[in-house]
């Protein structure tokens, strides 16, 4: 139910899904008087020739005049009621929020805000869990959990079967390229204009697109540090403002895409990238309340060291940039510019419903650095709840805690380092990595052995986990079928320490359970194939392994990966957590919901954010 909306029929009565309008059954409606006799003494007292209007003639028997004035006045009746609670519902569902906030903290595991909550303060992340709707059980439905797909789910709803972004990098097979998931040569980036950026590899609208072609005079707003994030959570409407960091010009910037906003020069005077030069990263929790602060098998900071306090630098130095975006001091950075546009912007200050999309990705690229166990992340989510706190302060004054909706979210989870849980873990776990280099080279050898192999050619074209795309020239020349290809590249992925199983993408998409796999296991994969955009086979590494040589990463089905937090703040929103298990596909339609807005053929569903019922006291 639209949460800024309450049907005519009060507080139990619901406004049917779409807002279609409601039905009313007669017997429902308390008449006056409806018996017989009193009717046949108004019709008594009445001159019925002033009902001739409706019917074209006059009523020349009485008997047939009770009948059939009988029918006008409930048809009267039905509907001065009727467009009294159409009115009422227009009147209702004109009240919606002046603005919306999605905020996607890159990598934020669904735990860490009970892991990590006795860090926090009262204004940030425990607020919105004391003041708003929470859900601790929202798990992402698919397989490739990474930064470009998760995105793209937030605020189309969908998976990549229909959106599209089936990885961070892919390859079409209509464009026949291999592609970043935001590039478009025919847009280049303002001051990097050797690349390109844009939505064009989308393929649904958002929830931002849907309001827009709605209320054309509301505004889109759109901020990262990646690229990937603030593009694919604005979507296609090239009326919106999407801004991120561009590591060459050292600036927030946009591509010829969308229309340039007139102050995205004085944004970047107000809030200079080298601004933070000389700064330090320093700790601020009590050792006793967080992990170790170095640990082996984490990366080293930008710059080399590996404790507290963390250098930044100075501009012009090599590890400045990195180091500024890995700190906390990059989150104040983008949400002092997003302070700037809101401002510049005029955001939530007439009728017309603005959405503003922000994707915070210290959190992820912090994260793949030092891991989930880390005292940095520890750290960092202390200065990111502070800062969310001030932001929240911030539209609270400037907009209104009832005319704005916040929701808070991420685009995927993390597993932990593998080296980490067979150092330091308290029970013996099969866990490990394997290098993308060799992956291929087993690959290529075995089925080499198997297949043949012909001078210069390869049978594989390209991996993206959980994609393989097979070499459709090699598999051609060879004389064999590629459904025989697949099979045998399949056996030989099941033979790799690592690999938990592996499928021909074809059977995957016939909806065959095959040995070993669950209805729920199958149903994630099949949200990840596009069949232009997904390869011939489909694998996944199994628990606590790793593809790559980032110390910590993500990119399967298992819990740690699909576990993010989902928590909504503002008008309308109820105090309480939000029952049963959740998706972040069902941020777009509970929005387009309390925006009023019509959304079909999405994966997610709309959610009914009421309060728990509060749990009985033992006496």
């Amino acid at each position: 139910m639209n949460l800024f909306e309450q049907g005519c029929g009060g507080r139990g009565t619901r406004t049917p899904t779409g807002g279609s309008p409601a039905v009313f059954k007669t017997a429902a409606i308390p008449l006056c008087d409806s018996s017989d006799i009193a009717l046949d003494r108004l019709l008594r007292k009445a001159k019925l020739g002033h009902f001739s209007h409706f019917c074209n003639t006059y009523l020349p028997h009485f008997s047939d005049s009770i009948m059939l004035l009988r029918s006008l006045c409930i048809f009267m009746l039905v509907f001065l009621i009727g467009t009294n609670c159409v009115l009422a519902q227009k009147k209702q569902s004109s009240k919606v929020p002046k603005a919306i906030f999605v905020l996607s903290f890159d990598q934020m595991r669904g735990d860490f805000t009970e892991r990590f909550s006795h860090n926090w303060g009262s204004k940030g992340f425990n607020r919105i869990m004391k003041e708003g709707s929470s859900s601790p059980l929202c798990y992402f439905n698919h397989i490739s959990n990474m930064t470009c797909p998760g995105h793209a789910i937030i605020l189309t709803g969908s998976y990549p079967s229909l959106n599209g972004i089936v990885s961070n990098d892919f390859f079409d097979t209509k464009l026949w390229c291999t592609c970043y998931c935001t590039e478009d040569k025919k847009h280049p980036v303002n001051g990097n204009s050797n690349i390109g950026r844009s939505p064009d590899l989308l393929k649904q609208s958002t929830l931002g697109d849907l309001l827009q072609k709605q209320q054309p005079k509301s505004k889109g707003l759109s901020f990262a540090i990646k690229d990937r994030a603030a593009i694919l959570m604005a979507g296609k409407s090239k009326a919106n403002a999407v801004l991120w960091f561009d590591w060459k010009s050292r600036v927030f910037t946009t591509s010829s895409y969308y229309t340039q906003p007139t102050w995205i020069d004085d944004v970047n005077k107000s809030v200079p990238y080298s601004a933070y030069a000389g700064k330090k990263w320093n700790a601020i929790l009590a050792d006793s309340e967080t992990a170790v602060d170095s640990m082996d098998v984490e990366g080293n900071f930008p710059g080399g060291d590996f404790m507290f306090p963390h250098d930044l630098g100075f501009p012009g130095q090599e590890q400045y940039t990195e180091a500024l975006m890995t700190s906390p001091y990059s989150i104040s950075y983008l949400f002092d510019a997003v302070k700037f546009a809101i401002n510049r912007e005029s955001i939530g200050k007439d009728e017309f419903p603005d959405i503003i999309s922000i994707g915070i990705s210290t959190t992820d690229l912090a994260g793949h650095l030092f891991g989930p166990d880390s005292r940095e992340i520890q750290e960092l989510y202390a200065h990111a709840d502070s800062i969310l706190g001030t932001f929240i302060d911030h539209l609270d004054a400037k907009i209104g805690r009832n005319n704005y909706v916040m929701v808070i979210t991420s685009d995927h989870g993390v597993a932990p380092i593998p080296e980490y849980i067979t150092k330091f873990g308290k029970l013996p776990v099969d866990a490990g990595r394997i290098q993308e280099k060799t992956l291929m080279e087993t690959l290529e050898k075995e089925l080499g052995k198997r297949c043949g192999q012909k001078e210069n050619m390869t049978w594989i074209k390209y991996i993206e986990p959980p994609s393989i795309f097979l070499n459709d020239t090699t598999v051609l020349s060879s004389g064999f079928e590629m459904s025989m290809i697949a099979d045998t590249l399949c056996a030989v992925l099941s033979t790799i320490d690592g690999i938990a199983q592996a499928a021909p993408t074809a059977i995957i998409q016939q909806g065959r359970i095959l040995p070993g796999w669950s209805k729920e296991l199958l149903e994630m994969y099949r949200n990840d194939i596009h069949p232009d955009r997904t390869g011939e086979v489909m694998f996944m590494v199994k628990p606590y392994w790793l593809i790559g040589s980032k110390p910590a990463s993500h990119g399967t089905g298992y819990d740690y990966d699909t576990h993010v937090p989902l928590m909504f703040l503002g008008g309308g929103i109820p105090a309480g957590q939000i029952q049963g298990k959740t998706d972040p596909a069902d941020i777009m339609p509970t929005l387009a919901s309390i925006l009023n807005i019509k959304v079909q053929h999405r994966h997610g569903k709309r959610l009914e954010l009421i309060k728990a019922p509060l749990k009985n006291k033992k006496k």
